[in-house]
C-alpha cells in the first residue's frame, strides 16, 4: 500500500500543497514550525479519520483562510495504491459562514471515497498508516483513555466489524447513561434499561473480544521487537502487555467465550442498582486498560524514559506487523521526528522496518538525518514556509 498522490489546501501551515508521491523512503526535512507534524498528521487523518490532537474541527483550518474567507475550509485529498486497487479519499472541513469580522466557531467534516459521499466509517482502513512520535510515550504512561484510543485507531484500520461495533457502542453507551441519570432522579423505570443493556452486551462482547485478540499478537510481537531494541541504558528485562477488560466478577477471564455477550448482559442487569445510584455505567470496554510490564513492573510508574520510549517503538513495530499479517497488504509509515533522539542502533532497527513496507514517510530537522548510507535511495525533500522542495532530481 502507497500513497500516489496527496493534496492539501487551507490545512493548518498548508495554504496549497500537491505532492505526488511513489514506492519507497521518502525524508522531508525542515526546521521546527515549518509544519513538518503538520503533514504527517494530514495523512494519519485521512486514514482515521481523526485527528492526534486536542481540539476540534475548526482548528485543522488555517487561520490564513479563516481570515480572508467567509466561509473557509480545510481540504485533504489522497491517491492510494494498494493490493485492493486505487482509490481516491477526500476529506473537507468547512466552516460555518459568518458575518464579515466575526470568526467562526464551530466546523464540520464532510467525506467522499472515489467521488462519492461517505460516513467517517467507509473513508477508515481505505489507507492504513502506523505512525510513530514522540507522543507514542503516552501510550505507556499515559491516562486509560489514550490507551483506549490507541486501540481503536490501531484496529478500526484492519478490522471493520470491530469499528461497526465500536461505534454502537458508543451510541448506546450515551443512551443507557442519559437514562440512568432520569432513573437516578425517579424519572422513569428501570425495565427501560432492558433494551440498552442487551445493546450495550452485544457490541461490548464484539469489542471485547476484538481487543483482547490484537493485544495478544502486539504482546507476542512487541516482546520480540522490545529485546531487539533494548540496550543495556534501557534494560534488558522482558516487556509484556496485558489487557485489562472492564468487565464485572470473573467475566475478564471469560473474553474470547463464545457466550460472553449474555454472560456480560445478565452481569451488568445485576449491576443496575448501583449504575442507577451512580447515574454512570461502570462496566464496558469503555472502561478498559493496557498494561505494560518491564522486568515484571509497571512501565508508566516505575521504567525509566528511555525504557518506555523503548516500549513504545516496539509496539508500533508490532503494529505494523499485525496490520500486515491482518490485510496481506503493509501499511505506511509515518516517523514524525523520532530518529534524531535514537541511538545509532536503534534508528538502524527502526529504518530496517521502512524495507518491509511499501512507503515511509520520514520528517526531521536535520536535513543530514537519516544518512545517505542509512537511506541510500531515500528521496529527500526540503520543507520550508509552507512550500515542499524535491532536492533530488
Amino acid at each position: 500500500m502507497h500513497l500516489a498522490h496527496l493534496s492539501l489546501a487551507n490545512v493548518r501551515s498548508f495554504r496549497r500543497l500537491e505532492l505526488p508521491l511513489e514506492p519507497g523512503r521518502h525524508v522531508i526535512a525542515g526546521e521546527n514550525g515549518e509544519g513538518k507534524s503538520n503533514l504527517l498528521e494530514a495523512v494519519q487523518m485521512l486514514a482515521t479519520a481523526r485527528t492526534l490532537r486536542s481540539g476540534t474541527d475548526l482548528d485543522l483550518i488555517s487561520w490564513a483562510a479563516v481570515e480572508e474567507d467567509p466561509m473557509p475550509a480545510a481540504r485533504l485529498e489522497a491517491a492510494v495504491n494498494s493490493a485492493a486497487g486505487r482509490r481516491t479519499l477526500e476529506i473537507a472541513v468547512i466552516a460555518q459562514e459568518t458575518p464579515p469580522g466575526v470568526k467562526p466557531t464551530r466546523a464540520s467534516r464532510r467525506f467522499r471515497v472515489n467521488g462519492v459521499a461517505r460516513r467517517a466509517s467507509d473513508l477508515i482502513g481505505q489507507l492504513r498508516v502506523v505512525m510513530f512520535s514522540a507522543d507514542d510515550l503516552d501510550i505507556i504512561a499515559g491516562a486509560p483513555a489514550l490507551r483506549r484510543r490507541y486501540l481503536d485507531i490501531t484496529i478500526s484500520q484492519f478490522d471493520p466489524a470491530y469499528l461497526r461495533a465500536l461505534q454502537r457502542y458508543q451510541r448506546v453507551l450515551e443512551q443507557r447513561n442519559s437514562l440512568l441519570r432520569k432513573l437516578q432522579e425517579r424519572r422513569g423505570k428501570p425495565n427501560e434499561l432492558d433494551f440498552w443493556d442487551e445493546e450495550l452486551a452485544a457490541a461490548g462482547a464484539v469489542i471485547a473480544n476484538r481487543r483482547a485478540e490484537a493485544i495478544r499478537a502486539l504482546a507476542r510481537d512487541a516482546r520480540e521487537r522490545y529485546a531487539e531494541l533494548a540496550t543495556p541504558e534501557g534494560g534488558t528485562e522482558d516487556l509484556a502487555v496485558c489487557y485489562e477488560p472492564r468487565l464485572p466478577g470473573d467475566l475478564p477471564e471469560a473474553v474470547r467465550e463464545h457466550d460472553l455477550a449474555e454472560r456480560f448482559q445478565a452481569a451488568i442487569v445485576e449491576e443496575r442498582r448501583e449504575d442507577i445510584r451512580r447515574g454512570v455505567t461502570r462496566w464496558g470496554p469503555h472502561r478498559d486498560d493496557v498494561t505494560f510490564l518491564i522486568g515484571g513492573h509497571h512501565a508508566g510508574n516505575s521504567a525509566s524514559r528511555g525504557q518506555q520510549r523503548t516500549a513504545a517503538l516496539a509496539l508500533r513495530l508490532a503494529e505494523v506487523e499485525l496490520s500486515t499479517k491482518r490485510t496481506g497488504d503493509p501499511p505506511v509509515l509515518l516517523l514524525d521526528d523520532i530518529l534524531s533522539e535514537l541511538d545509532a542502533g536503534r534508528r538502524e532497527r527502526i529504518l530496517r522496518a521502512a524495507y518491509h513496507v511499501d512507503q515511509v514517510l520520514i520528517t526531521t530537522p536535520d536535513p543530514d538525518r537519516p544518512t545517505s548510507d542509512e537511506l541510500p535511495e531515500a528521496i529527500r525533500y526540503r520543507l520550508s514556509d509552507g512550500t515542499l522542495t524535491r532536492l533530488d532530481g
